[in-house]
């Protein structure tokens, strides 16, 4: 299996954040839209489990690096 390494800043990274929990929405929204039982629920709600598969381990590295703030997926103040 190949694999691919990236180093990326903390600025970078946050527009990753935001568009995989973006993604995350989407995917989610359509699961709704077609009903659970529909077959484009069923493709969405795989693409959901992968892709939160992939958050966890992706947020697990960068806690490591990055402070809480680069996790944050809302232009709105705190």
């Amino acid at each position: 299996m190949r694999t691919l390494k990236l180093e990326i800043d903390r600025s970078t990274f946050s527009l990753l954040w935001t568009s995989l929990h973006t993604r995350e929405n989407e995917l989610l929204n359509r699961i709704n839209e077609f009903g659970e039982d529909s077959d484009e629920a069923a493709d969405a709600a795989n693409d959901v489990i992968a892709l939160r598969l992939y958050k966890k381990e992706l947020k697990a590295q960068a806690e490591e690096v990055f402070d809480e703030n680069a996790f944050i997926v809302s232009d709105e103040a705190y």
